[in-house]
């Protein structure tokens, strides 16, 4: 018979008398210790080597790429276009930590500028690849590749495809012939500017926006505000594409001959397979790759194997061929205000968002009060690509700008793909503002305000309570809407920014209050409207800008100048240290994170900037195609 377990005889709680527990002998394992000693060793080593070796092929990389290798006599340059280009340099990241991150839209472009009188450079051949670029930076590229071939050099383009757009194909009219594989389509399907009205979704889960705009035509939230488009948008988005295609067709019916009219035309079909586009004219050639290496190699050797004739990547010899200056010239700083604009990068909750960059206002001003003081220094270029932001951190900009003119230092600025709001905010006050034409510029206004949850809270049966010291402070909380007292004193604030804004422009334009209202009222407008009205004084791109500043010290251009990068970039070594301090997002650790990022990087830039804290902005945001 088993024994009952709760016998009287056993204590429920602990045993009555405690087991005599034997103490094992201590064995001594020492090759077991010395073998765990010698792998974390080893693993301590190999870290180690890891990472002296990684900084060291940074380093290498660096010297390597700035080293005047010697390039064939003959050679070809193999352009691939892939929409990879920006202002700045691409972020390093872990997950591609190898790439070129020197490549910027200015140094593509001078080494296009180089290689026209390189003659060792024979022409270029280019790729038109996916990804999209923004419609200046084409038209800064384009301008280049057409000045390429002022010297007689041929560019040819191939594409399997122009499918990305009527801006690809835009790129490709500026280049001597275009070459498209036979079972390839050209897509010139026009401009297309939309936007998506969520208030009516909003309304049906509970959720309030309450913003307040100066004035009728700051849309920058009538995302979330409004169920559909507003009069006022719809005038100034129609104003808007009709700018941008007129420019597009002038250019493109120059470049392909096309009568008037005939490219709209063209246009409203929309799409054409191989054979159509070449009997319209929008193509030169229906051929293959390999047939286009074939007529470049007869065309310079007489040979079809081009024996004696190299390929060389366009990216090695923009790397091979930097120009050092001896800092014997005259100097002109270049400041870049890319981005969003914020007070500080040290702010994460912008920085970085999927790759996106921020312009931030510690970083920027300093730059330009350092050029007010270095001797040096005798000029500025301010280079400007700017949705706007925080109408704090764009007066901390221009007021660094004002320093440097009273320092008697001229300012100029170059506008890249957008300089609106606050972008136009920190650009006002220059002694000359370049632009292009189908740079987005202007919309000088403002909003402010925040979103009510208020009534969700109710459907969820969430009862919000507690205390306050203040009548207005929870003006700022998302569960319950704007009080009377709390929208008078938005409203006040609001008010004065754009009051600021106006006078700033007025200032800095020469141009009276009246006549800045007239213009400002939070229109946007685009390059070619921008010189009309007086926001800007003349078109060009970076380049352009940069011959001004040289000019204006007497110099014949920027090649007479040496050009200052401010802040001084970081090298390889530097970017790599940063990245593993953390100062790089955690978004761009993951290839594949980095990639799922950027499609949602512009939605959650623009509510991170609509929650600021100072709750009001000067922002205006817009993405056309």
């Amino acid at each position: 018979m088993n024994k009952d377990p709760w016998s009287k005889r056993k204590n429920l709680y602990s045993s009555p008398v405690p087991r005599a527990v034997k103490k094992p002998k201590v064995k001594w394992r020492a090759f077991p210790i010395l073998w765990m000693a010698l792998k974390r060793t080893c693993m301590f080593l190999g870290a180690s080597v890891l990472f002296f070796s990684v900084i060291s092929a940074f380093t290498i990389s660096s010297v390597v790429n700035n080293m005047n290798v010697e390039l064939p006599n003959n050679m070809v340059l193999y352009m691939e276009l892939d929409g990879e280009l920006s202002d700045l340099p691409k972020e390093m990241s872990i997950a591609d930590p190898f790439s070129n991150h020197t490549k910027t839209l200015k140094s593509f472009i001078d080494a296009i500028e180089r290689a026209k009188t390189d003659k060792r450079v024979k022409g270029i051949y280019a790729r038109l690849k996916t990804g999209r670029y923004q419609i200046t930076h084409i038209q800064e590229l384009r301008a280049a590749i057409k000045d390429f071939r002022r010297s007689g050099k041929f560019a040819y383009i191939y594409s399997s495809s122009y499918s990305n757009g009527l801006g690809g194909y835009y790129l490709a009219t500026s280049f001597d012939k275009i070459w498209m594989q036979p079972m390839g389509s050209v897509m010139i399907t026009g401009v297309n500017a939309q936007m998506p009205f969520l208030r009516s979704v909003l309304d049906k889960i509970g959720i309030e926006p309450q913003f307040f705009q100066r004035k009728e035509y700051k849309n920058a939230y009538a995302s979330l505000t409004n169920s559909k488009m507003s009069d006022e948008n719809r005038e100034a988005m129609d104003a808007l594409v009709a700018d941008i295609a007129d420019v597009l067709n002038s250019d493109i019916s120059a470049d392909r001959d096309f009568k008037d009219g005939e490219f709209k035309s063209l246009v409203d079909r929309g799409l054409f397979i191989s054979s159509e586009a070449l009997e319209t004219g929008l193509i030169d050639v229906s051929d293959y790759a390999d047939i286009l290496v074939e007529n470049i190699n007869m065309k310079i050797t007489g040979d079809i194997k081009g024996d004696g004739l190299t390929y060389i990547n366009f990216d090695s010899y923009m790397n091979k061929t930097t120009m050092q200056s001896d800092g014997l010239l005259p100097s002109v700083a270049l400041i870049y205000a890319v981005g969003a604009i914020i007070d500080s990068k040290d702010n994460k909750i912008y920085a970085g968002l999927g790759g996106s960059p921020v312009a931030a206002a510690d970083e920027i001003a300093g730059a330009l009060i350092e050029a007010a003081y270095d001797d040096n220094i005798k000029a500025v270029v301010l280079r400007v690509d700017s949705p706007g932001g925080s109408p704090v951190a764009s007066e901390t900009i221009l007021r660094a700008v004002q320093k440097l003119q009273e320092k008697g230092k001229s300012v100029t600025v170059s506008m890249g793909s957008m300089a609106a709001s606050g972008g136009y905010w920190i650009s006002a006050s220059a002694d000359q503002i370049f632009t292009l034409p189908s740079t987005v510029t202007g919309s000088i206004g403002v909003l402010g305000g925040k979103i009510s949850a208020q009534k969700l809270w109710e459907n969820l049966g969430v009862n919000w309570d507690g205390s306050k010291w203040g009548a207005n402070s929870a003006m700022f909380s998302a569960n319950t809407p704007f009080s009377d007292s709390e929208a008078e004193r938005m409203n006040i604030m609001l008010d004065n920014i754009y009051d600021s804004f106006i006078m700033r422009v007025s200032k800095g334009r020469n141009m009276s209050i009246d006549e800045v209202e007239k213009i400002a009222r939070g229109r946007v407008w685009v390059g070619t409207s921008a010189v009309k009205i007086g926001l800007a004084d003349q078109f060009g791109g970076l380049n352009d800008a940069l011959d001004y500043a040289a000019i204006k010290l007497g110099a014949a251009g920027r090649s007479d100048i040496d050009i200052v990068i401010l802040p001084k970039p970081l090298t390889p070594v530097e970017k790599f240290i940063e990245l593993l301090e953390g100062q790089v997002n955690a978004g761009k650790m993951l290839g594949v994170q980095a990639k799922l990022m950027e499609g949602f990087a512009p939605v959650i830039s623009e509510f991170m900037i609509m929650n600021d804290t100072q709750n009001n902005s000067v922002y205006a945001p817009i993405n056309i195609r």
